[in-house]
């Protein structure tokens, strides 16, 4: 560690970690884009609901923030039993101190606050050769409890494409491939898809909807009430939309309002939750539709999807979305002994 470099709990700049962030990543991405993962309602959004501070670590040179790290409680379902989890996110370093063991103090501060608090587990996504992944796998070498879960690739739908080959800088045969496949059409405006946005009474019937994945799926987020009012309702961050059927509420999807920042700002939306079990195929093709003409008034330039596959995805192709040009992989890492984390061909949780 650099001399004068203290490591807290964070004390709160959410613009200055902003400015930050900025910087890293910009060095880090050079001319692709990056979404706004610190946009400062974001971070309230996802923070606010932390009792114990002090899951967010930072490093600090004097008054100046250099790195961060947030560790968010969830509980999560595997195999059908309950256990208690973080998502371990948001790990950025000043660029012009990465290489000197900042990042490294910061993960270990986690891992004694996570076996402290007595965690199962800790569950983070990482960009293909990005800097975090190179740092996880030197841990993994060293012996650390790290388990590789699966890739989650990106699907896409865009409702501009000018704009967004401009903001992307998309080459010219990437736009003939996407208008190819016709993903830049508009999506279809009817009147007959009962859908409408969501409301404080529709949440149980959301908890109903969203929590039946613990039994469907090998890794799961299970919500609590209180939680999950939060998750789907968040002024300017996040959105929900219902489908209601016979007067009762059968489907949903919910996403965040992201910001990429590329050659251009613009705004997409990023499907975060989503239950349509109940409905048919053609109502799930019709609700999707519908969500797009939705966020498209809303301003989005359009949709990202991280096919964690735990619902089905069908009416998503059906409705133009398409294979983009990035992955994550989701990893964890274990705190007890009895979990299994092998063969987990799809999950529910989300992307941060």
């Amino acid at each position: 560690m650099i001399p004068g470099i203290k490591i807290e709990a964070f004390r709160g700049d959410l613009e200055g970690l902003e400015k930050m962030a900025h910087s890293a990543w910009r060095d880090e991405y050079g001319i692709e884009s990056f979404p706004n993962l610190y946009r400062p309602k974001f971070l309230r959004f996802v923070f606010d609901r932390i009792e114990d501070k002090n899951h967010l670590i930072a490093a600090y040179r004097g008054d100046e923030i250099v790195s961060f790290l947030a560790n968010l409680p969830r509980c999560f379902s595997i195999d059908g039993k309950i256990y208690k989890g973080v998502y371990t996110c948001l790990l950025v370093t000043r660029k012009e101190l990465l290489r000197h063991g900042i990042a490294q103090a910061l993960i270990h501060e986690a891992l004694q606050l996570n076996k402290k608090a007595q965690y199962d587990l800790s569950i983070y996504a990482l960009e293909k050769g990005h800097r975090s992944t190179q740092l996880i796998k030197k841990l993994e070498a060293t012996g650390n409890p790290v388990r590789w879960l699966r890739r989650n690739y990106v699907i896409a739908r865009v409702l501009d494409l000018n704009q967004a080959a401009a903001s992307e800088g998309l080459k010219k045969w990437e736009k003939a491939a996407i208008r190819i496949i016709g993903a830049p059409r508009p999506p279809k405006k009817r009147d007959s898809v009962p859908i409408r946005e969501y409301r404080a009474e529709d949440l149980d019937s959301c908890l109903t909807l969203l929590n039946q994945y613990a039994d469907k799926v090998r890794l799961a987020l299970v919500w609590d009430r209180d939680e999950l009012g939060i998750e789907l309702d968040y002024p300017d961050v996040s959105q929900t939309v219902v489908y209601e059927k016979d007067g009762k509420v059968e489907g949903l999807i919910n996403f965040i309002y992201h910001d990429h920042l590329g050659k251009t700002k613009e705004r997409w939306a990023w499907i975060n939750h989503v239950a349509y079990t109940a409905l048919t195929s053609r109502e799930r093709r019709r609700f999707v539709e519908a969500f797009l003409c939705y966020i498209q008034d809303a301003g989005c330039l359009g949709a990202v999807e991280w096919a964690r596959k735990y619902y089905p995805m069908e009416p998503l192709y059906r409705n133009r979305f398409f294979p983009y040009f990035r992955y994550v992989n989701v990893v964890a890492w274990t705190f007890n002994q009895e979990i299994s984390l092998t063969k987990i061909p799809a999950v529910y949780e989300v992307q941060i």
